[in-house]
């Protein structure tokens, strides 16, 4: 595959702090064993300053964190824009801390989407899978929905929930509020993280009963990877890494404020990544071997038949109603969640 000169699609994360317990995710754990920070004035000019000078399509200023940790996101967020007028901006965040004040100044900007990860609408069902407070969420995303509105802002706003066995019998009632107020909204599946997550946890979430999750799991083939040839992902330190799987940092490919992202995205370690993915090889490296395993797509027709072998209802319902929304919104499921 050829490799671009620079890439498309970079991701910045200025702070590595996220406000939430997520049950999915490994946060909890790698923030007690990696080190954690806030992105310095001067690295983030430097990498801004150098990534202005070459025609990156997507800038995404998070990775394995809620960007509005940072308390600087704002004037972040507009010297992005500003000296990168021709690239997409997104920002991904839980919503626990768009306040008025920073709702209205996101709303303000010329972003291309705002993802909000929500995982519930009652508050049981958030502190289990989130571990911060659905009314502040709820009440926040739809502040910042109407400053869109108002200022007739072309910015999508797109709410994303993952099907797990603690939200499995709210995703009908979230589908139907967002889409009642005109909000996108998309639903994944579960994935353990590269294998970051611990095996048992990552099956006490699936969402169906243990015998239809395990006839779910699906094993991708990861002996080359897209991402080596256009993706860059910068941690708060200055760190680069190949992957947003990469938790626990297993694989640093330089540091931005020691080297220009040029010279490092043209250097040996990304050359030997790269060759290894070249040459059908890359799935002998760990992480890249763990994130083709245990993905969780969804056979319906396998789905049935366990169903009903086990007399499963409410596996059916959840089914039917997966099924039943998405022809009403054919963008409902996404990242391989249903096979066709």
């Amino acid at each position: 595959m050829r490799t671009l000169d620079f890439p498309t699609s970079v991701q910045i994360e200025t702070t590595s702090w996220c406000n939430a317990s997520c049950n999915f995710c490994p946060y909890p754990e790698t923030s007690k064993t990696q080190p954690m920070g806030v992105m310095d004035d001067a690295l983030f000019d430097k990498i801004i300053d150098e990534v202005s000078r070459h025609p990156v399509a997507l800038i995404q200023p998070f990775l394995n964190n809620d960007p509005l940790m940072d308390k600087k996101i704002v004037p972040r967020l507009e010297t992005i824009i500003r000296r990168n007028p021709r690239a997409k901006v997104r920002l991904t965040t839980n919503g626990a801390l768009l306040r008025p004040e920073i709702a209205r100044a996101i709303a303000a900007m010329p972003l291309e989407t705002i993802h909000i990860s929500s995982n519930g609408l009652t508050r049981e069902t958030y502190r289990k899978t989130m571990g911060i407070d659905a009314y502040t969420v709820l009440r926040n995303v739809n502040y910042l929905w109407d400053e869109l509105q108002r200022r007739g802002s072309t910015t999508r706003l797109v709410v994303t929930a993952i099907l797990m066995s603690t939200n499995r019998e709210e995703i009908r009632h979230m589908h139907d509020y967002w889409r009642a107020r005109g909000v996108t909204f998309f639903l994944n599946p579960l994935n353990d993280r590269g294998g970051t997550m611990e095996e048992q946890r990552f099956s006490q979430l699936l969402p169906f009963a243990n015998d239809t999750n395990r006839a779910q799991l699906v094993t991708y083939n990861m002996s080359g990877c897209s991402s080596l040839y256009a993706f860059m992902g910068i941690l708060w330190n200055g760190d680069l890494i190949t992957c947003c799987m990469d938790w626990t940092r297993a694989r640093i490919m330089g540091n931005a404020r020691e080297n220009s992202l040029y010279d490092l995205w043209h250097g040996q370690r990304y050359q030997a990544m790269r060759g290894l993915s070249d040459s059908g090889r890359l799935d002998e490296e760990p992480l890249c071997r763990g994130c083709g395993e245990n993905r969780f797509s969804i056979d319906p027709a396998a789905v049935r038949r366990h169903a009903a072998e086990q007399g499963n209802q409410r596996d059916l319902a959840l089914l039917d109603n997966i099924q039943a929304r998405r022809k009403t919104n054919g963008d409902l499921v996404q990242l391989g969640l249903l096979r066709s």
